[in-house]
């Protein structure tokens, strides 16, 4: 051992002296490598947590997703009476009512479809009357499963002398004096607020204001319409009564909010807010100056750009 070690020391020093140097040089250079290599970890932080936060606002979203497609799916198949119980179950929302009188907005409220009313509204003006709460499965479009949802909140007047077919009509003259809207601004108001002067049901009115809590407020009533299972038919009729303060909305600043913070916007998808990130000028000021130029660098389409200007404002990095 000791006679091979002498060998390649005599060896190096018949070496002219840069090439001494060469071998110097190349064993501190190994040297480094080896100790950067054990002690590099050390300084390296573990980013898993913050990964894992952004997979869970990914799940949260792909959550909201599948929701409306279920919804959609749903819907569908209620249409053509498919419907299992289970399903059944999970879409309508029943209440006590007589079928004899209740009117449009509370069968849509109720989880049934428009053309569904118009068979019971054909089925009572021609002369039609549910005497038992099982007349309601000659109603054709109305599956069976859907009555077995409902059928424990139909509550039937006996004592009523209503000609049969009249009962609408008696509904409609008296509908002014049942429901008394009163003009409500949406941003402001709370939920005993939207139940009394919009006449909205409760479970309508948590899934309002959890929406509104989830965008920062609304710039217009017609928001409404995205909020989970709220009826066309019934905004419709409230509309008029429904003001948007815009003032009153939080708005985001795009230039100091953190990646997963806005992807918690309902109108912020993941690759939307990753562009945003990527696409920030990268020569002088690394920041957006407003929003017009946002819209330029990261190709958002105009459909997006109408919504999203409502809710962001572009103050320098702090």
């Amino acid at each position: 051992m000791f006679d091979k070690l002498k060998y390649y020391l005599k060896s190096f020093f018949t070496l002219n002296k840069s090439e001494q140097q060469g071998i110097v040089v190349l064993l501190v250079l190994i040297l480094m490598v080896i100790i950067i290599n054990l002690f590099l970890p050390c300084f390296i932080s573990d980013n898993k947590s913050d990964f894992e936060d952004y997979k869970n606002e990914i799940e949260v979203f792909r959550k909201y997703r599948d929701e409306f497609n279920d919804s959609v799916r749903l819907r569908t198949k209620q249409a053509k009476g498919q419907l299992t119980l289970e399903e059944a179950q999970k879409l309508l929302n029943p209440y006590k009512f007589d079928p004899n009188t209740l009117d449009e907005d509370g069968w849509l409220r109720m989880g049934f479809l428009p053309k569904q009313y118009k068979r019971i509204t054909n089925y009572l003006e021609k002369g039609g009357k549910f005497s038992k709460s099982s007349d309601l499965q000659k109603i054709y479009g109305i599956s069976d499963v859907e009555f077995d949802v409902i059928q424990d909140s139909i509550v039937l007047d006996k004592q009523s002398k209503t000609t049969p077919g009249k009962a609408i009509i008696k509904k409609a003259n008296t509908k002014s004096k049942t429901y008394k809207y009163t003009v409500t601004e949406l941003n402001s108001s709370d939920s005993v607020n939207l139940v009394s002067n919009l006449q909205l049901y409760p479970n309508i009115v948590s899934r309002v204001i959890k929406y509104r809590n989830s965008l920062g407020g609304f710039y217009k009533n017609s928001q409404l319409l995205e909020v989970y299972k709220f009826p066309e038919p019934y905004y419709r009729k409230i509309e008029k009564y429904v003001l948007v303060n815009d003032s009153l909305i939080e708005r985001i600043d795009l230039n100091n909010v953190s990646f997963k913070q806005l992807l918690r916007h309902p109108y912020f998808d993941y690759a939307t807010v990753k562009s945003i990130f990527n696409n920030k000028p990268k020569k002088g000021r690394m920041y957006y100056s407003d929003f017009d130029e946002m819209v330029r660098l990261c190709g958002i389409n105009d459909s997006l750009a109408l919504r999203i200007k409502h809710y962001l404002y572009f103050a320098p990095p702090k």
